[in-house]
């Protein structure tokens, strides 16, 4: 393995054809599943190395909350290891061995490994053997069972399998047909079987005896005695996907994810959640040395942000002055940091000698324009009370001025040279005839 990219921490299982170890990315500190194959000569049932290269491209498509992706490959002449995402948990066939989910849960989990072989479905890349063993199962800390499936696609590059495998593949792999979602749904019914009762459907050592056992096997019928506390509807989805015969099987994986949604109570709604991830910690010494790059990252920035000018602005808005900061050993950076501040200063004076010298000027010029006004308009201002005298009156008494006939008695009144005293004209010879 590449010791500057993923370093394996501890192992936690020995497979067929390869140990499992749990690993962490130096660069980012998040745990990974690493599987370091065996050689040929040390298991009996090897992974092709070729097959599993030509495969990659495809298997790292496969991401979704409940499948394990492939993030590489490590190929390498001495040691040949594959790298995937990491999900605590325990398989399934251990989880089924400490406890047994309840009907609730079960129906959980089967929902969640629908959606993980859709995926495949919507893709063409069908998983090939969801047996017990690649099922893993965690307590999700938002509450209920958490299923994410692992090995995606690796069954395609083995030419003899496992004894695990013989026990839950679907009858037409056994005759020398092609992984498909049929046959897919008959091996998850089967993992399903498994967590709920902790009994394998079928078991043996050659094919013959496997298939001898699934012909004697009734789904339903061994449900309702080892769990009678599971709904008839349930039972009987289980046992349509376990039928030997696949056309007697759903067609499709959203065939079988719709019917069994729609034989679940009202108002389940599968809402699909992050996978829990361990949380970084010093379990390890490498996991502490991997963390440290990362966590460094910041100083690199810390000396050229002090060189910015947003110190001096702080201080102009009247908000406290920032902690001194030490400065960088280089003298360079000292005078430039030097420079905000000198500058912040001016703007805080220039404006009140600007705003003096412009008060002074307006109250100068308005002085003198108060002056100029008040000497060109004072005569005015003298003669103003007699016509508002003359006007008030001539308002006293309108009807007089308003009468025709004063205005036939005055001849000087059409003339325009008498027009101003037409009004006591007529006010006289109003009076005169009212007398």
């Amino acid at each position: 393995m590449h010791p500057d990219q993923f370093q394996p921490e501890k192992i936690i299982a020995a497979g067929p054809s390869a140990k499992v170890y749990r690993g962490v990315e130096t660069m980012t500190g998040r745990k990974v599943l690493i599987k370091a194959l065996m050689e040929e000569h040390e298991t009996v049932h090897p992974l092709d190395r070729e097959r599993l290269q030509l495969l990659a491209p495809a298997l790292m498509q496969m991401r979704h909350p409940q499948i394990a992706g492939l993030i590489t490959l490590l190929p390498r002449e001495d040691e040949f290891a594959l790298v995937s995402e990491f999900m605590p948990g325990k398989n399934g066939r251990t989880f089924a061995a400490e406890r047994q989910p309840a009907p609730n849960d079960l129906r959980a989990l089967a929902v969640q490994l629908m959606h993980a072989l859709l995926v495949g479905e919507h893709l063409r890349q069908p998983h090939g053997d969801p047996k017990p063993s690649n099922l893993i199962i965690v307590d999700h800390p938002g509450g209920g069972l958490f299923l994410q499936v692992q090995d995606w696609g690796l069954s395609l590059a083995r030419q003899t399998q496992p004894p695990e495998t013989l026990w839950f593949r679907a009858p037409e792999l056994h005759a020398g047909g092609q992984p498909t979602t049929q046959s897919d749904l008959f091996t998850a019914a089967g993992s399903l079987f498994c967590i709920a009762t902790n009994t394998a459907p079928a078991q043996g050592t050659t094919v013959e005896e496997v298939i001898r056992d699934w012909q004697g096997f009734n789904a339903s019928h061994v449900l309702s005695h080892l769990r009678p506390d599971l709904d008839p509807p349930l039972r009987d989805w289980l046992a349509w996907l376990l039928n030997l015969a696949p056309p007697q099987r759903p067609h499709s994986v959203a065939q079988a994810l719709d019917v069994l949604m729609h034989s679940m109570h009202m108002g389940f709604h599968y809402m699909p959640q992050q996978a829990p991830v361990m949380v970084p910690g010093a379990q390890t010494t490498m996991l502490v040395a991997a963390v440290a790059p990362s966590a460094a990252m910041p100083v690199q920035y810390a000396a050229p942000m002090r060189a910015l000018p947003s110190a001096p602005k702080a201080a102009h808005s009247g908000a406290p002055k920032p902690k001194s900061v030490p400065a960088p050993a280089s003298a360079t950076l000292a005078k430039t940091a030097a420079l905000p501040a000198a500058a912040a200063k001016t703007p805080a004076t220039a404006p009140k000698k600007s705003f003096s010298r412009r008060g002074i000027v307006a109250v100068v010029l308005n002085l003198a324009a108060l002056t100029v006004i008040g000497f060109c308009f004072w005569p005015t201002r003298q003669s103003v009370p007699s016509v508002q005298v003359s006007s008030a009156v001539s308002s006293e008494k309108p009807p007089a001025i308003a009468t025709p006939l004063a205005m036939a008695d005055s001849p000087k009144a059409a003339k325009p040279s008498s027009v101003k005293k037409a009004p006591a004209t007529a006010v006289t010879a109003a009076d005169a005839k009212v007398r």
